[in-house]
């Protein structure tokens, strides 16, 4: 499994990343819209890891931008926006899952093993 991780906090992003890789999940950073969304049209990605508050187009914009793309490649919001209205925005961007930080490393690789299942 190849995730997208979208992450503007660079301690955060690589410690995902390094975690992940423990668990043979290969990542890549982008710490910005812009990067992300250059990422995701060189390379390909069975799921996207999206902060919603990065500079640059958001982590909405990206999720929008990826399903029109019709990519069908699965969205996971990783972000600190916990509110029920905020939640309910992810999913209505298109976002598959969604979970508020803090959150354990463990329960973020067992939701993107759930997605990859799909």
């Amino acid at each position: 499994m190849r995730v997208l991780i979208v992450e503007d906090e660079p301690y955060l992003a690589e410690a995902i990343r390094d975690g992940l890789r423990l668990e043979a999940i290969a990542a890549d950073i982008a710490g910005d819209g812009d990067t992300a969304l250059e990422l995701l049209s060189i390379n390909a990605y069975d799921i996207a890891v999206l902060d919603r508050d990065v500079p640059g187009p958001s982590g909405d914009e990206i999720a929008e931008s990826i399903v029109a793309s019709g990519s069908g490649m699965p969205i996971l919001m990783l972000t600190a926006a916990d509110r029920l209205d905020d939640k309910a925005t992810g999913f209505e961007l298109g976002a598959d899952d969604y979970l508020t930080k803090p959150f354990e490393l463990r329960e973020l690789v067992l939701r993107l093993r759930a997605l990859d299942r799909r």
